[in-house]
């Protein structure tokens, strides 16, 4: 099984965060943690924040636009 996931791509790495924080709150709230919601924003806010840092450092780029990425020849 081959796994497609672009490590300079920002989409990917912003849903892979978000999955993973949501399975966190979901394995918390399993266990009985209650985590509240201005808490999961305010973690939601920093890994975005992270995110965009990279991206505009060109760390991470927007693999759909015109100049570059994984675009497919036609």
């Amino acid at each position: 099984m081959k796994i497609n996931f672009d490590v300079k791509s920002i989409k990917a790495w912003t849903t892979l965060s978000s999955a993973v924080i949501a399975f966190i709150i979901s394995l918390l709230a399993a266990f009985g943690v209650i985590v509240k919601q201005t808490d999961a924003t305010a973690l939601y806010s920093g890994i975005t924040a992270v995110l965009s840092i990279l991206a505009g450092m060109g760390i991470l780029t927007d693999t759909n636009n015109p100049t570059g990425g994984d675009q497919v020849e036609k």
